[in-house]
């Protein structure tokens, strides 16, 4: 008899904690993870990095395939893109120079991908703001982590000219 007791108490809680479980809220299938939405904060600010700093170029954060796309100007593949950023990269050198992001802004995307839009604020010493911009993404998930598929950037303050930031 004491063992029926046991039994049934077992079985009510089990039965109750699965049932607690089943109705706790899920994240819908639309939602990055904490960890996905790290990573790509860790890819978006690593390109600033690569621009003003080093030690790698920032050409490393987009897919073997992604594109850059600035002032009617199109920056494809993986040579073009090392190519451009290595340039940048020795153009950079030259000045006082750093990239400041703010407002990053990611959604996830059906089928796993992600879009995000990023403010970018060019400071050049001495504390002059040089440029106000922005940075609209599409990310995708590789073997090697988030990537940047398609980077455009739109440049508000002063009228864009020829050369990105």
């Amino acid at each position: 008899m004491k063992r029926a007791r046991v039994f049934v108490v077992i079985a009510v809680l089990v039965v109750a904690g699965v049932t607690w479980i089943d109705g706790q809220p899920r994240r819908p299938a639309d939602l990055l993870s904490p960890q996905d939405f790290h990573e790509i904060e860790q890819l978006v600010q690593s390109y600033t990095k690569g621009i003003d700093l080093g030690p790698e170029d920032a050409s490393w954060v987009f897919t073997r395939d992604g594109v850059f796309l600035y002032n009617d100007r199109s920056v494809t593949g993986e040579k073009e893109l090392k190519a451009f950023y290595v340039n940048l990269r020795q153009t950079n050198r030259s000045r006082t120079i750093r990239h400041v992001l703010s407002n990053l802004v990611v959604k996830a995307t059906p089928g796993g991908g992600a879009t995000g839009s990023v403010y970018l604020t060019t400071i050049e010493a001495p504390a002059t703001i040089t440029a106000v911009s922005m940075y609209e993404d599409a990310y995708v998930k590789t073997a090697e982590g988030w990537r940047i598929k398609k980077r455009l950037y739109h440049q508000d303050l002063p009228v864009a000219t020829a050369k990105p930031q």
